[in-house]
C-alpha cells in the first residue's frame, strides 16, 4: 500500500511534466496520462479504478452492517435479537453509512484522494493503533481502557479534522488563518491521547478491579471461618 502511494506521487508528476493533465486537476492524473498513451489505456484504467471504488465501497458498508448488527448492538449494548432482526438493523445501517458517505463526498469533493486517505488512516490509527499495541505488549490493559481509547481516538481524530487549515479552505470557504488548529494531520495529537488514554483508565479500573477482588477473597475468608 505504501509503494502504491509513492508511485502516485510520480504518476501525476509524469502528467503534469508532460502536459496531459491539468495542475488543478489532480485526481484525474492516473486516468488521463493512461489516455495520452491511447483511448484503450484509458478505458481499461478508467474500468479498473471503477471496479476498485465500487468493490471497496460495498465491502467497507458490509463491513459496517455487520459490525453494527452483531457487534454494536448485539455484545456490546446487550439487545437481544433474531436473525431477522439483525438483518433488518444490517440493511439499515448499510443505508445510513451509504448516506453519511455521499453527503460527505460532496462536501469535500474538491480535495485531494490521497489525502483523503491519510486522513482515513489518521483516524484508524488514532482509534486502533494504541488499543492493538497495548494488548500485546502490556499486561495491565483492561477492557475499559481499550474502549475508551477507541472513543478517545476517534472523536478527538474527527474533531481536528474539522477544526484543520484544509477544512477550513477547502469545506468551509474561510480562511485557513481562521481554523483553531493549526495541523492538516490529526494523527500527531490524537493518537498519543489514545495512548495516554488507554493508560490512565486501565490503571484506574485495574485498581478498582483489584480492590474488588481482595474484599470478595476477605468475605471469602469470613464465611469460611464462620461455618468452621
Amino acid at each position: 500500500i505504501g509503494f502504491f502511494y509513492v508511485l502516485t506521487l510520480f504518476i501525476g508528476l509524469g502528467a503534469m511534466t508532460g502536459g496531459v493533465v491539468d495542475i488543478t486537476n489532480n485526481n484525474m492524473s492516473a486516468p488521463l496520462l493512461a489516455k495520452s498513451f491511447g483511448i484503450a489505456l484509458f478505458a481499461i484504467i478508467s474500468a479498473i479504478a471503477f471496479a476498485t471504488v465500487l468493490g471497496t465501497v460495498s465491502g467497507l458498508i458490509v463491513a459496517s452492517s455487520g459490525a453494527v448488527a452483531h457487534d454494536l448492538m448485539d455484545k456490546f449494548l446487550k439487545i437481544r435479537m433474531s436473525d431477522k432482526g439483525k438483518v433488518f438493523a444490517g440493511k439499515i445501517t448499510a443505508i445510513v453509512v451509504g448516506c453519511i458517505a455521499m453527503v460527505l463526498g460532496i462536501l469535500f469533493k474538491g480535495m485531494n484522494v490521497s489525502y483523503l486517505v491519510g486522513w482515513a488512516f489518521a483516524v484508524a490509527a488514532s482509534a486502533n493503533l494504541p488499543a492493538i499495541l497495548m494488548i500485546l505488549f502490556w499486561k495491565r490493559t483492561t477492557a475499559k481502557g481499550v474502549t475508551s481509547s477507541i472513543i478517545v481516538g476517534l472523536i478527538s481524530s474527527v474533531t481536528l479534522i474539522l477544526l484543520s487549515q484544509k477544512t477550513f479552505n477547502e469545506v468551509y470557504h474561510l480562511s485557513h488563518l481562521h481554523a483553531p488548529v493549526q495541523i492538516n494531520n490529526p494523527a500527531i495529537i490524537s493518537v498519543p491521547l489514545s495512548f495516554l488514554t488507554l493508560v490512565i483508565v486501565s490503571l484506574i479500573t485495574r485498581k478498582s478491579t483489584a480492590s474488588n477482588g481482595e474484599i470478595a477473597s476477605g468475605e471469602l475468608k469470613k464465611a469460611e471461618e464462620t461455618a468452621d
